[in-house]
């Protein structure tokens, strides 16, 4: 009986020895494998660490400016990017003009792309505004069409003057006046679309980095090295800051916070029977800009001073303004309400605040 016991004690024993055996080479043949796989995925990412550091080395300057501002685009998933670069005329050769734009703004260094920008890829439209317009990558497809206003300014595309199925960077000339714009850019991607028409805000001259929708747009352009006129008493440039024209302060006072800004309005006609847009643009230290004409065609646009004087009619401003013409200068009053971004403006003493109208009172709404 004791030996029966004793050898089933040996068996057990024998059993619970194999049990642990097993156990522990199976945990350790796991734990292989385990280390086996942290090896493989830390190689794995190690090589492809190398495989960018080698892509990168083999990248020149312009490639990889172009890279890095892309991977912007990315990282604020922005679809597309826009810098304004200047003015160029029909006087020399496009290229040319950009090539000194270029220089003159400083961007070889950091958007060094741009100069390489290849022919087949540079607009040339009505207009003197020079932009250069950055997708976020070739999985887009581009295509800018020009468009032009009706008589009721309605817009109205005319034709296709880039395309491509892989978006790339282009370089583009449009824009008659600042309230003109007359190009749109779309990018599509599936079924994403995207649309902007580049403009200068009559605000401070920045780009206007916002499309019909209210999305943002990348701006890279580099301001610091942009000049933006100021425009002095006849109508001509002051130098970009140049303390003769409207760039230092004014000695009197009176500006209205509620008026500073860009004013549109669309709605009344000519004595044609067409529409007229008239925009007015109320800056810091009292500047005053006045434009008119048809929206797609070039604007008429005065400058000059205008002054909230301390009268008051039926709760309205009272604006004293003084404008610059080719015939001449051009002096009154008007009256007016704002709210809300809203503006009535109607005609009292002196030259009429619209010309070529017989209308004495309009709405005009912020832009």
């Amino acid at each position: 009986m004791n030996e029966r016991l004793y050898k089933r004690k040996i068996r057990l024993l024998i059993s619970i020895v194999l049990v642990l055996v097993m156990a522990f080479s199976g945990c350790n043949g796991k734990q292989k494998k385990q280390e086996r796989k942290r090896e493989n995925r830390q190689e794995s990412q190690q090589e492809k660490k190398e495989t960018v550091k080698a892509d990168n080395k083999d990248l020149s300057k312009s490639e990889q400016s172009l890279q890095n501002l892309q991977k912007n685009l990315r990282r604020s998933r922005m679809p597309m990017a826009v810098a304004y670069l200047g003015y160029a005329d029909d006087n020399s050769p496009f290229r040319d003009q950009v090539r000194t734009l270029l220089k003159n703004g400083k961007y070889e260094e950091q958007y060094s792309f741009l100069a390489d920008v290849p022919k087949e890829n540079y607009i040339s439209y009505n207009g003197e505004e020079v932009y250069a317009i950055v997708p976020q990558s070739t999985q887009y497809a581009m295509k800018v069409e020009s468009f032009d206003w009706d008589e009721n300014a309605n817009a109205m595309v005319r034709d296709t003057l880039y395309i491509s199925q892989k978006a790339a960077p282009v370089i583009l000339k449009c824009n008659l006046s600042e309230l003109s714009y007359n190009v749109v850019i779309t990018l599509t991607k599936g079924t994403e679309t995207f649309s902007y028409s580049p403009s200068l805000s009559l605000m401070d001259g920045a780009l206007y980095a916002y499309n019909l929708d209210g999305m943002e747009i990348y701006d890279f352009t580099l301001y610091d090295n942009l000049e933006i006129p100021v425009w002095n008493e006849g109508g001509e440039c002051g130098g970009c800051g140049d303390p003769e024209g409207y760039g230092a302060p004014l000695e009197a006072a009176g500006e209205e916070p509620g008026l500073i800004g860009q004013w549109l309005s669309t709605e009344l006609k000519n004595q044609s029977g067409q529409n007229i847009t008239y925009g007015m643009y109320f800056g810091d230290y009292q500047y005053f800009e006045f434009q008119y004409g048809q929206m797609g065609h070039d604007l008429e646009c005065w400058s000059g001073t205008f002054e909230v004087t301390d009268q008051f009619r039926n709760g309205e401003l009272v604006v004293h303004y003084v404008l610059y013409t080719p015939d001449g200068t051009r002096e009154g009053e008007f009256y007016t309400m704002v709210n809300y971004g809203e503006m009535l403006v109607t005609e009292g003493s002196g030259d009429a605040i619209f010309p070529f109208t017989d209308a004495s009172t309009e709405w005009f709404y912020s832009y």
